[in-house]
């Protein structure tokens, strides 16, 4: 009686063990899945205050805080010395390119839209997708804290409103999902 428990038990594990292989070659390698790490990333408060910051609807900052302010007056409080960058266009994130208030699917397909994806071969996507994600100032600001040359986290925030884990945590996760076909689930 006991062996044939074992067996049922050792052949159960491996029926669950090879279920799972079929979801996740069904599905793609879960790591490379926007939906297991980069959407909840794409989600802090690093990158939704700026994307946010237009978007009424979010009660984005230039309706409460910054309510009726000229964009030409942004480089007086956020000058260089401040954002790093020169110019304060250069360090707003585009209205609409996505917002805190999209699903998985929104947010990845928007981003995807806004690089022109679909005019694109898969490769040239890949460079510019992980260009941008790698080295864009206002991307390394949501992650690292701040620009290169500022040194201050924006609004005075602290490390837990920013994506977890790093830069080098970062490009593992961008990496799989490009390398995964950019797949939006």
């Amino acid at each position: 009686m006991k062996l044939s428990t074992g067996v049922s038990i050792v052949f159960g594990v491996i029926m669950i063990v090879l279920m799972v292989s079929a979801v996740r070659n069904r599905n793609g390698n879960i790591d490379s899945r926007f939906s297991t790490y980069l959407y909840p990333k794409f989600q802090t408060k690093g990158c939704t205050n700026c994307h946010d910051f237009f978007e009424q609807r979010l009660n984005g900052l230039s309706f409460t805080t910054h309510r009726e302010r000229k964009a030409e007056k942004c480089v007086e409080c956020h000058d260089h010395g401040v954002t790093g960058f020169a110019h304060a266009d250069e360090w707003f994130a585009r209205p609409g390119l996505y917002t805190s208030d999209m699903n998985v699917q929104q947010t990845c397909e928007t981003i995807k839209a806004q690089m022109h994806a679909s005019f694109k071969h898969k490769d040239k996507l890949a460079r510019e997708m992980t260009a941008h994600l790698f080295e864009s100032p206002r991307v390394l600001w949501g992650i690292a804290g701040a620009t290169p040359k500022s040194g201050t986290l924006p609004e005075g925030k602290s490390e837990h409103d920013l994506i977890q884990g790093g830069l080098k945590q970062w490009k593992k996760e961008v990496n799989a999902w490009v390398q995964g076909g950019m797949t939006c689930d």
